[in-house]
């Protein structure tokens, strides 16, 4: 029998569902922290014709967004995907802004939002003896209760928030025209049980 699917909404359904809705010959920029993990566990072997890409020689979470950016011009006739949490994303909205003699990309970046470091539930900090604390809040956790939607408008770039399956599958089986933010928003408090179900399972989702 097979296992049932991760939770939703969660970091690894969000993952799995995205890859299950890319349309052909997509191109899949993942960011850094839990998005490579998640599509680790939760996708398995990735779809034949699917590229996925990302920025693990570089430390931490600099410039996700610029090098999903890049991807998407230097393969302008696939349609380009990025896959970040809210940390990286926040940390690099500059690139949503594109000069007006520059060449705007068509992607659709996902963001799964748990208004924090979720990668930080998952090891050593995030023990449930001290998760949730304020200084593992304050250290770790780093919540923001940044609002994705006005910042995306702030930029010009369009913006839906994908609150079911079906919603984010519809979002993502768009081709890609400009730039667009799909936000789906998670909570962080439930990632490391996650994990640690998926993790009991003995083999990853077919």
């Amino acid at each position: 029998m097979a296992a049932a699917p991760p939770p939703w909404p969660s970091g690894l359904r969000v993952a799995r569902e995205v890859v299950a809705a890319l349309p052909d010959g997509a191109i899949l920029f993942a960011g850094s922290s839990n998005a490579p993990r998640d599509l680790d566990i939760a996708v398995g072997p990735t779809r034949p014709g699917l590229d996925v890409v990302g920025n693990r020689g570089l430390a931490g979470i600099d410039g996700c967004v610029s090098t999903a950016t890049g991807v998407a011009l230097a393969h302008a006739g696939r349609p380009a995907y990025a896959l970040v949490g809210d940390l990286t994303f926040l940390h690099d909205t500059n690139a949503l802004l594109v000069g007006p003699d520059e060449p705007v990309p068509n992607l659709t970046v996902v963001v799964v939002n748990d208004d924090g470091g979720g990668i930080f539930e998952t090891l050593e900090p995030g023990d449930p003896s001290g998760a949730g604390s304020a200084d593992f809040e304050r250290l770790f956790g780093t919540p923001t209760g940044a609002r994705l939607e006005p910042l995306c408008t702030a930029y010009g770039v369009r913006y839906a928030e994908a609150a079911s399956v079906e919603q984010l599958h519809r979002l993502v089986a768009r081709r890609p025209d400009g730039l667009c933010v799909i936000e789906v928003r998670i909570d962080r408090g439930r990632t490391r049980a996650e994990h640690d179900e998926v993790m009991r399972l003995p083999s990853h989702w077919p």
